[in-house]
């Protein structure tokens, strides 16, 4: 068992993108047009950072319309766009007909209203689901990037059976990783909050930690089955 993918969320600058490739991360996020999030960029901005990104770029866009998703995909190239909001099973299908890098879907534990079951999200052709926190304690709902720790119990129920790789996001940093890879074995972990030394801005010593942990979590994790 080789381990778990780790995708690093809420990238803002270019020193940061550059950063994250050279620690060994494996993807970097880059929210754009995102109302709710302090870590949004414009599109331009999103095509600066991700230009200097050393690792896969995924773009997270809540609620978009198509010509923004194609601008997107045109512009910066991902490796995926993520859709972060409550976006419908037939808008994942639309986007995904229409863009060539992959669709990746959030979805929220406990569920929102408007948010369909995972299952839909796969019938509709998402690649890998993200499985995440979100918060309302500041007056809106904040989905992802919220720092609260996942329901693991929770989380390990939803994605039972499924049938494409799955993140597991949600008060995840250098310190839980490795419990919560543990408890759930996905194919990757996303984090945000959990590695920032203030929201949007990146601590590469707590980056440097995560990577450093987790090999080692997998490595005992695979000791343990053989």
């Amino acid at each position: 068992m080789s381990r778990p993918a780790i995708k690093i969320c809420g990238t803002t600058s270019a020193r940061d993108a550059r950063m994250l490739g050279e620690a060994g991360v494996d993807f970097c996020g880059i929210l754009v047009d995102v109302s709710f999030s302090e870590r949004s960029l414009t599109l331009n901005e999103a095509q600066e950072v991700a230009a200097k990104s050393g690792t896969k770029n995924v773009v997270l866009l809540c609620n978009p319309d198509l010509s923004l998703t194609e601008d997107v995909v045109r512009k910066i190239r991902p490796f995926a766009i993520q859709l972060l909001c409550q976006e419908s099973p037939s808008l994942l299908a639309k986007i995904k007909s229409r863009i060539d890098c992959e669709v990746w879907k959030s979805v929220h534990l406990p569920e929102m209203e408007d948010q369909a079951s995972i299952e839909a999200y796969v019938d509709a052709g998402a690649d890998t689901i993200l499985v995440d926190t979100v918060d309302s304690s500041e007056g809106f709902f904040r989905m992802g990037g919220t720092g609260k720790v996942s329901d693991w119990d929770l989380v390990s129920k939803a994605v039972t059976s499924l049938k494409v790789p799955f993140f597991v996001a949600g008060g995840i940093g250098p310190d839980n990783a490795a419990a919560a890879i543990d408890a759930l074995s996905p194919y990757g972990i996303d984090l945000c909050s959990g590695v920032e030394a203030s929201r949007g801005i990146r601590d590469p010593r707590k980056v440097a930690a995560l990577v450093g942990n987790v090999l080692p979590a997998n490595e005992e994790i695979e000791g343990s089955t053989t």
